[in-house]
């Protein structure tokens, strides 16, 4: 009836024969799109898409790489976190290196509140110490380091193979070890990871105590140079100034004479009480010739005497100054002298100035030696921890199972792709 009434024709006045065709004609046309549905529905769920080459044998894959990638990695980290991996503890220490003198601010360091340079890079210093291989050999001679992370009581994926050279065993005490600097305040915080709380402990206190010794070796090693080498410029400035009062001493032997300027002062003095009588035996001369005849006695004294202080004057002008050719000495003229004496005095007052300036730089390297340089303040000491917080046995089996999901997802988009390219 449904068929009849969608017909229009059902409508009008038709006898009962034409009626009976047109409804066999509506139930023919049901039929044959219900065969055509049914057709399509086969073609596009079981000929075209089931039929690909492979289908089966890419879902069997699916479903074996999901096992293999992402089921059996995850039940296997978590039996391992939950079940074999062992505790590991964590004790943490907190110092500061600080110089033993006041630092002077720099223009950045009173604007950012940065530590200067000296202060952080002797920071950096303790820092990698502590990660470096030096370390790791003063704890092995402290705390047998190498026994306590080889224990067979820690499972086998944790604990360290004694066997293995010192160059892996840096690697996993760089992994159980954590080093960091809190700026600006110039905080070392120092981590150490262990398999029981006291060796945790025992551990980090021997990371401290080799650090502060570092730091001692640091001072001793800058206050030994210092003094050495305030004690070298000493020696030089000392055998300087030896040399200087030795040479000073054979120029005096050799002129005869202990200071050329004195006997310069001494030398001018008879030239001028010289040129004084001189100079009153010329004025006498000259009034007495006006009275009294040239070649008396008298006046042939008067000139005698006149020409012998003339002779003298020059004789004592050429020691002076140059010396006269008419002279049969061959000593130096005096200036000549005090020009060399002059030169080795001044040499002489160098030398005793630098020697004064070596003692008191020696004594100022000797007075730092006396204090320390550098100090390594502890005001955070490890305890002992009361609970592990290694290994994070949810969160890694999580991660365990979001990555290999993650690279399982990837690898079958891949092969999705090829799939559908090749088809």
């Amino acid at each position: 009836m449904d068929a009849e009434d969608r017909t229009p024709l059902a409508r009008g006045n038709l006898s009962a024969l034409d009626r009976a065709r047109v409804l066999s004609q509506a139930l023919s046309d049901a039929a044959r799109r219900a065969r055509i549905s049914r057709r399509s529905r086969h073609y596009y769920s079981g000929s075209a898409f089931r039929a690909r080459k492979g289908a089966a044998l890419l879902r069997w894959a699916a479903i074996v790489s999901f096992s293999v990638m992402v089921a059996i990695p995850t039940i296997a980290a978590g039996l391992y976190y939950g079940l074999i991996a062992s505790d590991q503890y964590v004790a943490e220490a907190r110092f500061t290196v600080s110089s033993g003198t006041p630092p002077i601010a720099d223009g950045i360091a009173s604007l950012t509140g940065i530590p200067g340079v000296a202060v952080i890079q002797d920071t950096q210093i303790v820092t990698n110490y502590i990660e470096s291989r030096a370390a790791l050999e003063n704890l092995q001679q402290l705390v047998n380091i190498r026994r306590l992370y080889s224990n067979d009581a820690i499972d086998w994926l944790s604990r360290f193979n004694a066997e293995k050279p010192i160059e892996n065993f840096v690697k996993y005490w760089q992994k159980m070890c954590s080093v960091s600097i809190q700026m600006p305040s110039g905080i070392v915080v120092v981590k150490v990871r262990a398999f029981t709380p006291e060796d945790a402990v025992r551990i980090t206190q021997s990371v401290v105590s080799i650090s502060e010794a570092l730091i001692n070796t640091l001072n001793e090693r800058m206050n030994r140079d210092a003094v050495a080498g305030a004690q070298e410029e000493l020696d030089r400035t000392s055998q300087r100034l030896s040399a200087a009062q030795a040479a000073l001493e054979k120029a005096r032997n050799e002129q005869g004479m202990l200071d050329a300027a004195k006997a310069g002062d001494a030398l001018n003095t008879l030239i001028t009480d010289a040129r004084s009588n001189l100079l009153n035996m010329q004025q006498q001369y000259a009034s007495e010739a006006r009275f009294v005849s040239t070649n008396a006695p008298q006046m042939t004294q008067l000139k005698s005497r006149i020409d012998a202080t003339s002779s003298q004057i020059k004789e004592l002008e050429s020691r002076l100054t140059n010396a006269s050719p008419n002279s049969a000495s061959s000593d130096a003229p005096l200036s000549a002298s005090m020009t060399k004496f002059a030169e080795l005095d001044l040499e002489r007052q160098t030398a005793e100035h630098l020697y004064a300036g070596a003692v008191a730089t020696l004594e100022l390297a000797r007075l730092t030696a006396e204090r320390r340089m550098m100090y390594l303040n502890t005001f955070i000491t490890p305890d002992t921890p009361q609970e592990p917080q290694y290994p994070k046995r949810v969160l890694y089996t999580l991660l365990v199972a979001a990555s290999s999901s993650v690279i399982w997802g990837v690898l079958c988009a891949l092969a999705i792709l090829a799939r559908n390219h090749m088809a």
